[in-house]
């Protein structure tokens, strides 16, 4: 005689139910950092199309000399249309009711990871493509952004750093938290920005953690000899180590201590939704299979080139 479990055939639309509570539980605790919502401006919405003010002038207060002056907050904005993305699973009904049939093989959970995923996903894409910055209609990372972009005489700035000697070390460190206090707001005065956080590829793990992590380097002290120092840069940068990015080769620092101030932006409905085909489906009646599957309607886009940097090369 076989055991209990055996001589008990699942039930399809029981196995779906538990198929999305496994799901609902592992988007809870995903397992993966959705880096680009917490470090960039995110927004749950089901907007078909959604706006965001970019003021130019920077907040400032004046001397009160009769008139209160007013700043518009849309001087400039950007644009984001949502797209919609889908996972899903079946399979046959005569197999997810055998005896034999064990479960959905870790597929919830894995679905679960890449919905969370799917936003970071997105950015690192658009990153690794160096998209159109909706501010000036350049590349997103360029030598040539104008500071006021609407008097192009006032000068431009830099946030492209890849050509030669340009890898991750504790020089070029220096010279990308150089390069963020040096840049000016609109109106000419310093903008404020300091260096806060790295994005990195995963490939650069160990590398960036012995640069950040570090209580000693090595350095020269003078007279052509070198000694241990405390390493300065230890608890002053936050590292994000992003799986999707694919390009191992480029680090990308970060400048978020400004209100207002985002690096890209990303927007989705919040929860998936959740499609079941039972064996009363039209999914069922033409396949024989039963399934499940879920639909996120989001999108994302870089946002303001002030407050990140892109610099190539391992250290």
């Amino acid at each position: 005689m076989g055991t209990e479990y055996d001589l008990i055939s699942q039930d399809a639309k029981r196995a779906l139910e538990e198929f999305g509570q496994d799901f609902a539980a592992a988007l809870a605790q995903p397992g993966v950092e959705p880096w680009a919502k917490t470090y960039g401006f995110y927004r749950a919405s089901k907007a078909l199309l959604s706006t965001m003010p970019i003021p130019i002038s920077a907040a400032l207060y004046a001397e009160f000399k009769g008139d209160i002056k007013y700043r518009s907050l849309f001087e400039k904005a950007l644009q984001l249309r949502p797209k919609t993305w889908q996972d899903g699973v079946a399979e046959l009904r005569s197999i997810v009711e055998a005896p034999d049939f064990i479960g959905w093989a870790g597929q919830p959970e894995a679905m679960a990871a890449a919905a969370s995923a799917l936003s970071n996903e997105i950015i690192a894409e658009a990153l690794e493509a160096n998209d159109t910055c909706q501010l000036d209609d350049l590349p997103f990372f360029s030598a040539s952004h104008p500071i006021n972009i609407y008097k192009t005489g006032d000068g431009t700035f830099d946030n492209d750093f890849t050509g030669a000697g340009t890898s991750f070390n504790a020089a070029n460190l220096k010279l990308a938290k150089a390069a963020f206090r040096a840049l000016k707001a609109p109106n000419g005065k310093p903008l404020g920005l300091r260096m806060t956080h790295c994005l990195f590829p995963a490939a650069m793990e160990e590398d960036a953690k012995d640069v950040l992590e570090q209580d000693m380097v090595i350095q020269a002290i003078g007279g052509g000899s070198f000694g241990a120092v405390d390493n300065r840069h230890k608890g002053t940068v936050t590292a994000i180590f992003s799986d999707e990015l694919e390009d191992d080769a480029k680090w990308y620092p970060l400048a978020l201590n400004k209100p207002g101030m985002y690096p890209w932006w990303v927007q989705d409905q919040g929860e998936p939704e959740q499609i079941i085909s039972d064996v009363d489906s039209a999914l069922y009646k033409s396949t024989l299979k039963i399934g499940i599957a879920y639909v996120l309607r989001g999108n994302g886009t870089l946002a303001l080139p002030h407050c990140i940097q892109r610099w190539a090369g391992q250290a």
